[in-house]
């Protein structure tokens, strides 16, 4: 009888053990838990509303009536043109989450996260959509930001999963699919995603789309997806590519979007798109880069360093060996735009800065500062003949650039 009950009181402890071990593999364990995002209250159209001083632009783009001045997941800012050195507020049309815009003629072309968006501006007060291409920029990535998902929990066409968090699960059963549901993309989410860049080249948009850079154009006919004669590796696995610009008769993709992760760019001369790819690829992002054309293959980089204000500005020669970097190296703070104005090398940012490159005692590329207008700032310019628009907090400003050596404010 006593060997019984042991035999007992053995199988029941054996049974409690083996139950805490169903219970804790089935209900407490680390998951990562899908983050899916409703962009139901995102994708939405666009409104038109009274106008507002843009907090950080990011871009400038213009046509015979208006400059349009872009912010990022905001929208974009409408000025009039009321002669050829003045323009006046006149709207703000909201757009959520863009993050790439151009103009031709009276039509803009702008992101609303995933979708492509082709708007009516020929009169900015009453800008209509007259074209909304479905998850047009998804295309570019395969990475999470993909096709929309649908869960058994989805709650509609326009759900998206756009990363993890990783969970301790309490309760759930092992078959179960937990996830988060947002409607809105937190901060810890990487932000480049998805990848939108737009661009007018000579009265043709270009886009990111589909692993390569595409064409489209909208026509009393409808609107038209075309393949561009342009073709490059895809590599946003390695250097996330989500910034396209044109400056200076020269295509530029820009890439690196997140400190730690490679970045560089890519670039085409427009008349000669066939010609061998070139790239660049510092440890950090780039921010924006111009070309240097009366010196072949140089460029003018501003690249981000350790930290959102640590930027760095080198000029970089590319040579058929590979990449030269001139190794300027000169830190600033807050720059956040560079053009070109007859190899005159322009930075803006908290000042307006004139540069000029020069070969050094060493025999190596390098730069000088010519000039500084501190009383010149802002985070977006853009060259328009003899004159620098430039906006900042407190609006779009005009410049009289005629005289680098002596740029004024038109009154």
């Amino acid at each position: 009888m006593i060997k019984k009950a042991f035999y007992m009181a053995l199988l029941l402890v054996l049974v409690a053990c083996e139950d805490k071990f169903e219970v804790t593999y089935r209900y407490s364990r680390p998951y990562n838990v899908p983050i899916l995002l409703d962009a139901s209250e995102i994708l939405v159209d666009i409104q038109v509303k009274p106008s507002i001083n843009p907090d950080a632009a990011f871009k400038i783009a213009s046509n015979d009536q208006y400059f349009f001045v872009g912010e990022k997941m905001k929208g974009v800012h409408v000025y009039e043109k009321t002669d050829e050195f003045h323009a006046s507020p006149l709207c703000f049309i909201e757009c959520q989450q863009i993050k790439a815009f151009d103009v031709e003629n009276n039509i803009l072309y702008c992101n609303n996260f995933t979708d492509l968006l082709v708007l009516d501006i020929e009169n900015p007060l009453q800008a209509k959509i007259l074209h909304r291409e479905k998850d047009y920029f998804n295309k570019y990535s395969n990475s999470t930001f993909n096709l929309p998902i649908f869960y058994n929990v989805a709650i509609n066409a326009n759900v998206y999963e756009i990363g993890y968090q990783l969970t301790v699960l309490t309760n759930v059963e092992i078959d179960a699919n937990p996830n988060i549901i947002v409607k809105q993309i937190p901060n810890n989410i990487q932000i480049n995603k998805p990848f939108a860049g737009i661009i007018n080249v000579e009265s043709n948009i270009f886009t990111l789309g589909n692993n390569n850079i595409m064409q489209c154009s909208y026509t009393p006919d409808g609107f038209e997806i075309s393949q561009s004669a342009i073709n490059f590796p895809n590599y946003p696995s390695v250097m996330p590519t989500d910034n396209l610009q044109y400056k200076n008769g020269v295509i530029f993709l820009i890439g690196g979007g997140i400190i730690g992760i490679n970045g560089g760019f890519i670039y085409w001369d427009y008349q000669n798109m066939s010609e061998q790819i070139h790239g660049y690829r510092p440890w950090w992002p780039v921010r924006d880069v111009v070309s240097l054309k009366e010196q072949a293959n140089n460029h003018a980089a501003i690249w981000q360093g350790g930290d959102q204000n640590d930027i760095y500005f080198d000029l970089v020669r590319i040579t058929e060996d590979g990449v030269y970097n001139g190794g300027f190296g000169a830190r600033f703070f807050g720059v956040s735009s560079i053009i070109n104005v007859n190899d005159t090398i322009l930075t803006l940012g908290n000042q307006l800065t004139l540069h000029r490159s020069y070969i050094n005692q060493d025999n190596a590329y390098s730069f000088e500062r010519v000039k500084l207008y501190t009383n010149i700032s802002g985070s977006a310019m853009l060259r328009d003949g003899d004159r620098l628009i430039v906006a900042n907090k407190q609006g779009l400003f005009i410049y009289n650039i005629s005289d680098l050596q002596n740029i004024k404010l038109i009154p």
